[in-house]
This record gives structure tokens, sequence and C-alpha cells, in this order.
């Protein structure tokens, strides 16, 4: 349950993509950020212990992140073979967004959307509990996506509207101001605000941005839960705020 953005900066290849992880409160807080070799890759992500997967993961020249659900609210049926957190993880055993389609085993997992974005390359996967969608979107264009599961469609148009003003108001955004969106964004109704909390039930648990440029990606994260704020650069050098 999320809320994501894709800005691409107009001078350069640059994009950020920056991601709202909305949560129950009962769910266990997340472990801060860490570098781990995966298929001979160093992918940086911040991971659930309760799931092991993640919400979103970067290497040095992509990143991948999830959103619940595929187009519609659906209603689940468990149990499902693993989180969905995993497939953001398991992704890179795949050479390309197009390999991780034709041949991951999509069965018995709850529907979700990933996204892929990379070096002039936006993808959206969608898996809806029957078959998967694969959508190549404009890279140079920004884009909006709110989690089905968690927002009714008039809510996610609504959404739309607030990133649409938004951006035609700021149409050279710093990524301060694509993450100020994020925390300030809505009508003063906590419930569905871009940053919300519903009766401290349900709220956003953190904010994270991957920032890639020609010399790298950077992730920039906040953890809305614990007093943790971390950066990793080009996905190989790692620090804590």
């Amino acid at each position: 349950m999320c809320t994501a953005t894709y800005f691409p900066f107009a001078d350069s290849n640059a994009f950020v993509l920056t991601h709202s992880r909305d949560e129950k409160s009962i769910r266990p807080a997340a472990h801060q950020p860490r570098l781990s070799e995966i298929n001979g890759q160093s992918v940086v992500f911040p991971q659930d212990p309760q799931g092991q997967g993640t919400w979103i993961a970067t290497t040095a020249d992509q990143t991948v992140c999830l959103l619940n659900g595929a187009f519609v609210a659906h209603q689940p049926q468990y149990p499902y073979r693993h989180s969905r957190g995993i497939v953001v993880l398991d992704f890179f055993q795949y050479a390309n967004p197009e390999a991780f389609a034709d041949w991951y085993d999509f069965r018995n997992l709850e529907p979700f959307t990933l996204l892929v974005a990379g070096h002039n390359r936006l993808v959206e996967i969608c898996w809806n509990g029957r078959r998967v969608f694969f959508h190549e979107k404009d890279p140079k264009h920004p884009h909006i996506w709110s989690s089905v599961t968690l927002y009714m469609p008039e809510v996610v148009e609504k959404r739309e509207g607030w990133f649409r003003d938004w951006w035609h108001k700021n149409p050279e955004p710093s990524v301060n101001d694509v993450r100020r969106f994020h925390l300030q964004a809505g009508e003063g109704d906590p419930t569905n605000s871009i940053r919300m909390n519903r009766d401290n039930k349900l709220f956003t648990v953190s904010l994270t941005s991957a920032l890639y440029e020609s010399n790298g990606t950077t992730l920039i994260y906040d953890d809305f839960v614990q007093p943790i704020s971390v950066q990793t650069i080009n996905s190989s050098r790692y620090a804590t705020a």
C-alpha cells in the first residue's frame, strides 16, 4: 500500500523515483537500507522484517519499486506463496524487465504493480492474479501511482490532479521539492493525503527517493517510525546521516 511518483529532469537523463510507504501500525518497523549482492549486482534496499522483502531497491543504474494491487482492489486469497516484497529482490535475477515478465513464476502471488526505472526507460509490470501486463511508460513525462488496495478510484483520480497541479506550478523541481509534495499534498483530509494517516492504525511510515544521475543512483530514506535518515550514493558508498 503506497504512493509512488516519477519525475524526469529536462536538462539530462536524470530522474527521481519517490515512494511513500503506507503500512499498518502493527507491522514491525523496517530495517534501514543496506547493501547486498544479488546476482553479481550491488543492490541497496530497506527491508521488511516480516516478509523479508522490500518495497524499493536500487542498483547504480536502475530502481525497482512495488505497489500493492494491479488495476482494481481485489479480495485476498490466502495463503500466498510469499510476500510481494520478495518479488522486488527476485527481479535482479533477470537480465531485463522483459525476461522477468516472461519467465518469473507469478503463480499464487497476491496482485501487485512493479515499476522499473532506468536510463531512458520506465516500465510498469502488473500482475492481477491471473495474467501479467507489461507497459512501457514515457520516461520523459512525470507520473504518479496510488495503490488501488488503499485508495478508491475517485481518490486516485483526485491525487493525480494534485500531482498535475503541483507539476505545472513546479516544472523544474528539485529532489527536495518532490519529497515535499509527498509530505504535504492533499486537501486537509489525512485519510487520503499523500502522507496519509487513518486513526494511527494505518499511515505513511517512510519516504524513499532514488535519484538517478549519470554517475549512479542516490537513495534517500526517511523513516517516520524510527529516527532514521539514510543516504546511499551510487549503490556502493554507504553512510548514515
